[in-house]
């Protein structure tokens, strides 16, 4: 059989792996959340290749909805409102993987179409060498002064699950509601003078690297970057508060490889999974799994008192309409 499959494969014009030897996961970049080397561990420990994909959270809802007739992928990893948003629009079928009592209720939807992995939250990451002499910021109004133009960058919301965190959360600190975003639009237009693009990729590198000063991120990237990656690089919690981001997987509706899929999602709840993902400094949320050597490095739990806990399907109930005032008034450069 698996000479056949590879034999169907080559008439076929390209390689293929049998339905047991691989699992298609949208929103796989290596060098975020360490999904690297959680899939390297996935294939040493099961044989299963697990490829890696470029594609942010929004772009992978967006790809499984206009597979949904012959579904390509068999699970993605999202930002909580976006992996809401795809099972509210029925795009994942319900599978509850081992160890799911251990996810906190509001963490997971009751019929399993979504379920948390870890947690992040958005930071403010500061290459210190690229700032050069202007003073770490320590507030998101710091980030309007004059003296961060050209400086700052945050990912485009309608690309990634954490541009879009991050956009409905200054929403929400600066005092706006799921029915009126102009407090936070507001903030954003002031903050788009200081601001040198809206990426739609991973600039891990390019932060790590200097060309980028300032990246409004997930705080496990800027840890990953000063502890494993030695750069000079500081995590800012910003004091005036910032916002939870809990990541969450999804099994897609019609998924090719699914009893591959549902073994995947039973290892990722894993001691083993979730210490491998401790390692990019995402908080797993299995309690008891991150390890003692690896929680000395975050910030004091008191650096973490003003983050706020945001409801997850009432922003992924806002997602489409923020993304288009996002992109009406501000994406435009």
């Amino acid at each position: 059989m698996r000479n056949l499959l590879w034999i169907i494969a080559v008439l076929a014009g390209g390689p293929a792996l049998a339905a047991d030897d691989t699992v298609i996961q949208y929103d796989c970049i290596p060098n975020y959340a360490n999904w690297g080397g959680v899939t390297a561990l996935y294939k040493q420990k099961s044989g299963v290749t697990v490829p890696p994909d470029p594609k942010g959270s929004s772009v992978a809802m967006a790809a499984i909805e206009k597979e949904k007739e012959a579904p390509r992928a068999d699970c993605a990893y999202y930002s909580g409102a976006i992996g809401v948003a795809a099972a509210q629009k029925g795009l994942h079928d319900g599978y509850k993987p081992a160890g799911w009592e251990k996810i906190p209720a509001g963490l997971k939807d009751p019929n399993g179409l979504w379920w948390t992995v870890h947690t992040g939250t958005i930071a403010l990451i500061v290459n210190t060498k690229a700032l050069g002499a202007t003073p770490v910021p320590k507030t998101w109004d710091d980030l309007l002064k004059p003296e961060y133009k050209g400086k700052v960058t945050y990912d485009d919301p309608t690309w990634g699950g954490t541009g879009f965190t991050f956009v409905y959360g200054i929403n929400a600190l600066k005092g706006g509601t799921d029915k009126n975003w102009k407090p936070g639009l507001d903030y954003l237009k002031k903050l788009d003078a200081n601001i040198t693009r809206y990426p739609r990729e991973s600039i891990y590198n390019d932060v790590l690297r200097g060309e980028v000063a300032i990246w409004i991120n997930a705080d496990g990237n800027g840890y990953k970057m000063k502890w494993v990656d030695k750069g000079p690089v500081e995590v800012v919690i910003p004091k005036d508060g910032t916002v939870s981001m809990p990541l969450v997987m999804g099994m897609v509706k019609g998924a090719p490889h699914a009893a591959a899929t549902r073994k995947y999602f039973d290892w990722l709840l894993s001691t083993e999974a979730q210490a491998e993902f401790a390692k990019s400094f995402f908080r797993p949320i299995v309690a008891g799994t991150l390890p003692g050597d690896l929680k000395e490095k975050f910030l004091p739990d008191s650096a973490y008192a003003g983050v706020k806990n945001l409801p997850l399907a009432e922003m992924a109930a806002a997602s489409d309409g923020l993304k288009k005032s996002w992109l009406a008034e501000i994406g435009k450069k």
